[in-house]
């Protein structure tokens, strides 16, 4: 979805229970050599190695670095609940064009848009809120700033532990974000290091939690999608309450927020009734008071790639 807008639901090779173990690990690792995926599927190498590149190859899945946003210099974040006057489309494209607008869709329920901001710190923030606002067509602007982002396919799922990065490492991350599968010897090749060089910076890379490497599956490869939007009021119990949810296999984002809702997230089911089932199991988790959701029509803008800040960056 985005500039690379991917339609939910486009048809795609037949996905079996192997291929979809094999997409689960290389999720939580998507360097894992050939031989530890063969190991933990039960088969040969060459047997796994044939159906990654297939599901490669086909654009079911692709195999990216996610860097952390702070590297880029991006340390405040929310989530903005747009209503607008007259058609939402032309809107949305003006809020897509702003450089710190991260996600733009048009919604169907009591919003008529949603984006999320990513911007360098809360001054930033606000200014971009702003020129939301000051857009034709925008009738109200609701902000949530985020606190904590808990699970997302383009945020680290790890805890960060600051670290400087020079402009080798910077080169690293670029490529990565390219090709998280690249080898340590092309990864070396690139910025002019040996493979024993390149592989000891990217290891450190990967557990400062500076970059994860897993993979991003096409949306509606696994059949056709319906993508909602949520959020949450909790009461006591609500770290409990946030784990249980970001822990549930439909839940593709969750944040934790400050503002009219106490956390905010994005989940894909596959119909109608299982978006129900869904949302009544959140209902039911002890320590929510309420939810509210919207239906994603339209993703305009989803772009979280760049290029890491070459100035020092302000560590989170």
């Amino acid at each position: 979805m985005t500039n690379e807008v991917m339609a939910r639901g486009r048809p795609g090779p037949e996905i079996d229970a192997i291929d979809l173990a094999l997409l689960q690990g290389v999720q939580r690792d998507g360097r894992a050599t050939y031989e530890a995926l063969s190991r933990a599927l039960g088969l040969s190498r060459q047997a796994v190695r044939a159906r990654m590149v297939r599901l490669l190859e086909s654009g079911v899945v692709q195999i990216i670095g996610v860097v952390h946003p702070s590297l880029f210099g991006l340390t405040a974040y929310a989530h903005l609940s747009v209503t607008v006057e007259g058609p939402a489309l032309a809107v949305a494209d003006r809020i897509a064009a702003l450089d710190d607008a991260r996600f733009v869709s048009v919604v169907s329920g009591s919003l008529d848009l949603v984006a999320e901001l990513r911007s360098a710190d809360q001054s930033a923030l606000a200014a971009t809120v702003r020129r939301v606002a000051a857009i034709p067509g925008v009738l109200r602007v609701d902000t949530v700033i985020y606190t904590a982002i808990l699970k997302h396919a383009h945020f680290p799922p790890g805890p960060y532990s600051p670290t400087s990065i020079d402009d080798v490492d910077r080169r690293l991350l670029v490529h990565l974000q390219r090709d998280g599968r690249a080898a340590f010897a092309d990864l070396g090749e690139v910025v002019g290091l040996s493979t024993s060089a390149a592989r000891t910076r990217v290891l450190r890379l990967l557990e400062s939690g500076a970059v994860h490497v897993g993979a991003r599956i096409q949306p509606g490869a696994l059949g056709p999608a319906q993508v909602v939007g949520f959020q949450l009021a909790l009461a006591g119990h609500a770290e409990e309450a946030v784990e249980h949810i970001r822990r549930m296999s439909q839940v593709e984002y969750l944040a934790t927020s400050i503002g009219r809702c106490d956390a905010i997230g994005t989940a894909v089911s596959h119909s109608a009734d299982g978006v129900l089932r869904f949302l009544e199991t959140v209902r039911a988790v002890h320590g929510v008071k309420s939810v509210a959701s919207w239906t994603h029509l339209r993703v305009v803008k989803e772009s979280y790639a760049s290029s890491p800040a070459s100035s020092s960056p302000i560590l989170m």
